[in-house]
């Protein structure tokens, strides 16, 4: 799915990501230039990325994953 996720998407009955691939993407965020430790949140997105990556239809905004 190309659209991104939104954050209501976590209560509407969208497709959750399985753990593991949750995970990993968070440890590409979390090496990314464009993370902010304090907060966990991307600089580009602005999204909280603890969250974000737990939604099956999100994408990173440069392609990360």
């Amino acid at each position: 799915m190309s659209e991104d996720s939104k954050p209501w998407d976590l209560f509407n009955g969208s497709e959750r990501t399985p753990d593991e691939i949750a995970q990993s993407r968070l440890e590409i965020c979390q090496g990314c230039e464009f993370f902010k430790k304090n907060g966990s949140r991307c600089k580009k997105c602005g999204c909280f990325m603890k969250l974000k990556t737990l939604i099956e239809k999100s994408r990173c905004p440069i392609g990360k994953w």
